[in-house]
């Protein structure tokens, strides 16, 4: 097995290579620009494993270490969305993932993030421009 220290080791290793092969092309915006963006990776990596937290600008730009505005215009250019669209997109993604796993509404909003499982659908809805339900209906059926 490995030590905590050794698998932080081959985690850190793994995402150098990885910025190291993405920041040898040049990047259209998007999830995988601002994982290879060294001032980016933290804040995007802090969302990914912390998505129901009610993350603010100004803690994300702290983690990279830039002022709130110059970060949200900087994350924009490189990722394509604002800080916090980008945020509600990956909980809908991580949404979607648990909906498909047949998790209930109420537990997918609660490990989201959202106060009410009908606020989660209102997000649900701005983003996909179905429901919850009519997504899943949907995703069910055979192509």
């Amino acid at each position: 097995t490995l030590s905590p220290s050794s698998a932080a080791s081959d985690v850190y290793k793994r995402q150098q290579l990885l910025r190291h092969i993405l920041t040898r092309r040049d990047q259209t915006p998007g999830m995988m620009a601002g994982l290879a963006d060294p001032r980016l990776a933290r804040p995007l990596s802090l969302m990914h494993d912390s998505p129901g937290k009610a993350w603010t600008v100004a803690e994300l730009s702290a983690a990279a270490n830039m002022s709130r505005a110059s970060f949200a215009e900087y994350f924009r250019s490189v990722v394509g969305q604002t800080p916090v669209d980008y945020l509600v997109s990956w909980r809908i993604s991580l949404a979607q993932k648990r909906l498909r796993e047949g998790k209930s509404i109420a537990l997918i909003a609660d490990e989201g993030g959202y106060d009410r499982p009908a606020a989660l659908a209102r997000a649900f809805r701005r983003k996909t421009g179905t429901s919850p339900r009519e997504w899943l209906q949907d995703a069910k059926r055979p192509r």
